[in-house]
């Protein structure tokens, strides 16, 4: 597995990717139940398979987001810890 960069605007365009799909999903259910359809059959396995594992991944990829943050911030500190040092 490759460790990819993600910057916003990637991480946007993969939101609405999904949001694409999420609308697709609702209007299947929007569909069904307009035309009172007792049920659809589908193979869910590996639908909620990959919906766990990338339930799983986001909520990795928000550990790490917030891991960089937290670095990010303790850096800052750090460099501004530094500049006030050298100008007492």
């Amino acid at each position: 597995m490759t460790l990819e960069p993600y910057d916003p605007d990637r991480l946007n365009a993969l939101t609405l990717r999904a949001l694409d799909l999420c609308a697709r999903l609702r209007n299947l259910a929007r569909t069904s139940r307009e035309e009172n359809l007792p049920g659809l059959e589908l193979h869910d396995r590996k639908a909620l398979e990959w919906l766990e594992k990338l339930e799983g991944w986001a909520v990795g990829a928000e550990a790490e987001l917030h891991r960089r943050v937290e670095l990010a911030k303790g850096e800052r500190r750090a460099n501004e810890t530094v500049q006030s040092l050298r100008r007492k």
